[in-house]
């Protein structure tokens, strides 16, 4: 064997060396994989049949919505989403333990590529030392030759064959450590999996104590009487159309008197009234599992925080008005610029009066949960000429 070809093949092995050659090595025993595919599978299984009951509990709400609202119906539906949510938290949580399980799994074929990549490193080191010492020799066999041709040749070619083991066992340890690779890249890719599962998992938790809120709510509001909820429905209708009705002359009236200072720049740039990254948001616009979505659209967002948290004005302008109504209970509406209005409801308390003007950041109230709440919490719409858009498009990002 020439140098130039000894070289190469260490500097091959050189390649081989980072992750996982370290010379860990440990015993794999095979019963502790078929422990962890059983599992495997068997959560597999579980999580298909979770999914298979979620299904059906969306027939039935999908059934239910297209109803007309009575309150018995509004309770059912109330009561099969509750349903799905905990079905919701079962599958994210099985989804949980599965990945754990998934993780585990190739945490032992990581183990057992280790053992191999170890025991392809020993294989190359001896069969390494045999070449490097037929190769010190070989040019003392030319210079002094041997008894016969056929031995030469015969030590020629059992180099060749030390070569090629050799070569062979050096192509193995790299297709080792490539799996390898593949392997902790995958470990990776799971555990960015059960971040986002954990995170999925809060927010179905947030839901189902909102829909069970809802359903209290609700059966607070009509006393179980539908004479109770057919009037409840009336007072959320007539109250979101003179909402409709007035906020447009408001604007035209108050923005008139409006001469916008702000250190924005522009009022119509909404700063958050409650600080979302106290518990997050729990109910988007046009939410679809918004748990009144059959009698209304939700139309802002919702931000639950502790009772009593300060509620800010989301920009400058004139408050148009602070009053109580059955569906908001106490609200502030806020009249800026370029056509823009904001709410702030669900109160425990309104400390601005109609008429006044307001800074950005200016406290105006305090969280709470009066009025169809389900729980301390400020729904914040932002209007434009008086029809409700998605907060979210004006808000500053956090």
């Amino acid at each position: 064997m020439s140098r130039k070809l000894l070289s190469g093949i260490i500097l091959s092995l050189l390649a081989l060396g980072g992750t996982g050659m370290n010379g860990f090595a440990q015993e794999i025993s095979i019963d502790e994989v078929d422990v962890l595919n059983e599992a495997i599978q068997e959560k597999q299984q579980s999580i298909d049949q979770l999914n298979r009951q979620i299904d059906s509990y969306k027939e039935k709400i999908e059934q239910k919505q297209s109803e007309e609202a009575t309150l018995y119906g509004e309770l059912d539906l109330l009561d099969n989403r509750i349903a799905k949510t905990e079905l919701d938290i079962e599958a994210a949580e099985a989804e949980i333990d599965l990945v754990n399980a998934q993780i585990a799994r190739i945490q032992q074929d990581v183990l057992a590529l280790e053992e191999v990549i170890g025991k392809n490193r020993e294989l190359v080191a001896g069969i390494l030392q045999e070449v490097q010492t037929q190769d010190n020799t070989l040019p003392l066999q030319l210079l002094f030759g041997t008894e016969t041709f056929s031995e030469f040749f015969s030590t020629l070619e059992q180099l060749e064959a030390v070569s090629s083991d050799l070569k062979e066992a050096v192509e193995t340890a790299r297709a080792s450590k490539l799996r390898l690779l593949e392997k902790h890249e995958t470990q990776q890719e799971k555990k960015e999996q059960l971040t986002e599962l954990s995170e999925s998992l809060v927010q179905e938790q947030q839901r189902l104590e909102t829909t069970t809120g809802a359903k209290s709510t609700l059966l607070s509001a009509t006393q179980q009487s539908e004479a109770q909820f057919l009037a409840l429905l009336e007072d959320l209708r007539e109250e979101q159309a003179y909402l409709n009705q007035q906020i447009s002359q408001l604007q035209k009236d108050i923005e008139g008197k409006l001469n916008a200072t702000d250190e924005l720049g522009d009022s119509s740039i909404l700063s958050w009234p409650v600080d979302p990254t106290i518990r997050g948001i729990s109910a988007y616009f046009h939410d679809p599992s918004y748990p009144f979505r059959h009698l209304f659209e939700h139309s802002g967002l919702d931000l639950p925080a502790p009772t009593g948290t300060p509620v800010r004005a989301a920009a400058p302008g004139y408050v148009a008005w602070a009053r109580t109504g059955t569906l908001y209970g106490n609200y502030v509406m806020i009249i800026h610029t370029n056509g823009l209005a904001t709410l702030y409801a669900h109160l425990s308390r309104m400390d601005v009066s109609p008429d006044q003007f307001v800074s950005r950041g200016d406290q105006i109230g305090a969280v709470g949960s009066t009025g169809l709440s389900t729980g301390p919490h400020v729904h914040f719409e932002a209007r434009l000429n008086g029809i409700p858009t998605n907060p979210l498009d004006y808000l500053i990002a956090y």
